[in-house]
């Protein structure tokens, strides 16, 4: 029995042996993959548009995502820069895109205006018409009044406004409708601005989901404010474009 018992001792301490560099070798290979699985995180919190070379990441993707996407914000035509607001006088973090600019406001860490729009409509109407288009009709089709602005919203452009956001997306109306030749294509249309956004009516696309598309207001502010070099980006090993987008 006592021979027996120091048999199974050795064969228990030659299998313990045995386990030992190979469990070693799974916790070394768990501990290689933990770089990998952070990695792949990250990755699916940024996305690289190879239309324009720009990325967008965390924060910004995710409002991107939630608010539109493609037709709503277009592609992005900046990285992330530090920027001094023309609305209040001070830096944020922002991210240009076709049709607006993003705003971060870490004041508002944790709540939906962590990220606002910069009021790309106001700044362009002023610049354009100093607050005061000629020739203006308000809608008389389903036309809703807003005292805030003592502007009228109405027809196809209400529908829109009311489907694709409302106030926080697109702000107030700060004009009624009037004709305006368009920036992008040198064709005529019937327009209404917005605190942050232009609305254009596309009669040619009349019942589908293009009947109302969106000016390119970040497309344009870009331009005045930077030209054609772009701004100073923030994120490491970005690689801005040397030429203006084209669209």
């Amino acid at each position: 029995i006592q021979a027996q018992s120091v048999k199974a001792g050795k064969q228990s301490r030659n299998l313990t042996k045995h386990k030992t560099p190979l469990l070693v070798a799974i916790i070394a290979l768990l501990f290689a993959m933990l770089p990998m699985a952070r990695g792949t995180a990250k990755a699916d919190d940024s996305q690289f548009f190879p239309e324009t070379g720009h990325t967008v990441n965390g924060l910004f993707l995710a409002y991107w995502n939630a608010h539109g996407g493609l037709a709503q914000q277009g592609y992005p035509i900046s990285d992330e820069l530090q920027e001094v607001s023309d609305t209040d006088g001070k830096t944020y973090t922002m991210q240009y895109f076709q049709r607006a600019v993003f705003e971060k406001h870490p004041e508002f860490a944790g709540t939906p205006s962590e990220v606002l729009l910069s009021l790309l409509g106001v700044f362009y109407y002023n610049d354009k018409y100093g607050g005061n288009a000629p020739n203006q009709q308000a809608s008389t089709v389903n036309p809703r009044q807003f005292t805030e602005t003592g502007k009228t919203l109405g027809g196809a452009f209400r529908t829109y406004w009311e489907a694709h956001g409302g106030l926080a997306q697109q702000g107030f109306p700060i004009s009624d409708e009037f004709s305006e030749v368009s920036a992008t294509d040198g064709k005529t249309y019937t327009v209404q601005y917005f605190e942050r956004a232009v609305f254009e009516y596309h009669a040619e696309f009349a019942g589908t989901p293009n009947e109302v598309l969106l000016s390119l207001l970040g497309v344009f502010y870009y331009d005045k404010k930077h030209g054609t070099t772009p701004p100073q980006t923030v994120l490491t090993g970005a690689t801005p474009t040397s030429q203006p987008v084209e669209l």
